[in-house]
C-alpha cells in the first residue's frame, strides 16, 4: 500500500504539471518544454513500476479533483498501460533537450527507460534500438564498480538517472540491508543462493566465500556471523540511488541481441560488464541461443544484485513461481483494499 500510494502521488503531481505548465505566464517556451518533458518521463517511469508489480492498473492522466471523480476509475489492461508509457516516453524524447544531467530526466534517461520498457514488452528490436541510442550518448562504464555506490553519492561516467538524497532527505535502502552494528535494521540479507552465484566454489557458505568477481567482493559483507548486503555503504541514506545506469542498459541490449539470435554481438555486449568485474570474457562463438541467454540472466543477477531488479526479472521471464516456490497469483501484488473501497470498479488481482 505504501508503494502504491507513493507512486500514484507522483503520478498526480506530474499530472498537475502537465495540465498547468502550458498556461504559466512569464515562462519561456523552452523552459515549459523541458519541464513538461521531465513530467512525461516521470509518469512513464511511474506507470512502468506499477504495471510490472501489479499488472493492469488504473490510468490516471489528469489531476484528481475530488473523491467522486476518483471513484469512477477502473483498471486498464497491461497492453493499454504499456501503450501509454511509450506515448509518454515519446513526448519526453521530443521535449527534453538536456543530454548531460544525471540527477534529473535527460534525453539519455528517456531512451534508457524506453529500452527497459521494451525489454519487458518482449519488443527485442525496439529494446536494442533504444539501448543503442543510450550507448551512443557518451556514457561509459565506471572503471571501478565500487565507485557506483559511494556513501556520499559521487558522480560516475556510468550514471544515467539517479535520485539525490541527503542525511535530511534520506533513503532507507542501506538501513534495511545493513546490520545493527552498522546502524541498520537488517531486515533483509543475502541468501546462500546469491553467495553461490558470485562464488560457485563456496557452495553458498560464507566461511569459504572468496569470489574473483569484484561485484561479489564488494556486494556481500560479514559482520561477525551476520552476512549482509554491502552494496549500500551507510544507514544514513545519503547515497544517490541509481534508477538506471549504463551497466543495466548494456545487459538490456545484450538480451535483446540474443533474442534476435545475434549471438556473437550479444556475447560481446555482456562481456563488457564481466570484464569490468575482473572476469575473463566468455567465448563469443560456438554457443546456442539458450546458453547465451542463460549467461545474460546470470550476469543481470550479479551486476544488478540488491538494486531491485531480481523480482521483476523473474516475473517477466515467467519463472518466479518455480524459482521461489510461490503460487502463480503471487507474481502480482494485491491491489490495496483502500483503493477498491474508494473506486469499486477496480477489481482485485486473482487469489487475494
Amino acid at each position: 500500500t505504501t508503494m502504491w500510494n507513493a507512486i500514484y502521488d507522483e503520478v498526480n503531481r506530474v499530472n498537475e504539471i502537465i495540465a498547468k505548465v502550458p498556461n504559466v505566464t512569464g515562462m519561456s517556451s523552452s523552459d515549459k518544454n523541458e519541464t513538461l518533458g521531465e513530467a512525461y518521463f516521470l509518469r512513464a517511469l511511474s506507470y512502468h513500476n506499477l504495471v510490472r508489480l501489479w499488472g493492469g492498473v488504473p490510468l490516471r492522466l489528469q489531476p484528481v479533483a475530488s473523491v467522486t471523480q476518483a471513484a469512477q476509475i477502473t483498471r486498464s489492461a497491461p497492453a493499454a498501460v504499456y501503450t501509454q508509457i511509450l506515448s509518454d516516453l515519446g513526448q519526453a524524447e521530443h521535449l527534453i533537450t538536456n543530454t548531460n544531467q544525471t540527477t534529473a530526466a535527460s534525453l539519455g534517461a528517456a531512451y534508457a527507460i524506453e529500452a527497459r520498457v521494451r525489454l519487458y514488452m518482449s519488443d527485442w528490436a525496439g529494446a536494442e534500438a533504444a539501448a543503442a541510442k543510450v550507448e551512443g550518448g557518451g556514457y561509459t562504464l565506471a572503471t571501478s564498480f565500487a565507485s557506483l555506490f559511494d556513501a556520499n553519492g559521487n558522480a560516475t561516467p556510468e550514471d544515467i538517472f539517479r535520485i539525490v538524497f541527503t542525511p535530511a532527505q534520506y533513503n532507507e535502502v542501506g538501513y534495511y540491508y545493513l546490520t545493527k552494528n552498522l546502524g541498520g535494521r537488517y531486515e533483509v540479507a543475502p541468501t546462500a543462493d546469491i553467495i553461490s552465484a558470485f562464488d560457485p566454489a563456496s557452495g553458498g557458505k560464507i566461511a569459504s566465500y572468496n569470489p574473483s568477481d569484484a561485484r561479489g567482493r564488494y556486494s556481500i559483507g560479514l559482520d561477525g556471523r551476520r552476512v549482509y548486503a554491502a552494496r549500500y555503504r551507510t544507514a544514513i541514506g545519503a547515497e544517490h540511488v541509481h534508477v538506471i545506469r549504463l551497466g543495466e542498459v548494456i545487459l538490456i541490449r545484450a538480451e535483446a541481441l540474443a533474442q534476435l539470435n545475434r549471438l556473437p554481438e550479444a556475447v560481446d555486449e555482456y562481456n563488457r560488464t564481466r570484464v569490468r568485474a575482473g572476469l575473463a570474457p566468455d567465448p563469443r562463438t560456438g554457443r546456442t541461443q539458450a546458453d547465451v541467454l542463460a549467461s545474460i540472466y546470470k550476469e543481470r543477477r550479479l551486476e544488478l544484485a540488491f538494486e531491485g531488479d531480481r523480482w521483476p526479472d523473474l516475473v517477466r521471464r515467467g519463472v518466479a513461481a518455480s524459482t521461489l516456490g510461490i503460487t502463480a497469483n503471487q507474481t502480482l501484488f494485491p491491489i490495496p483494499q483502500r483503493e477498491i473501497d474508494t473506486a469499486p470498479g477496480i477489481t482485485q488481482n486473482p487469489g487475494y
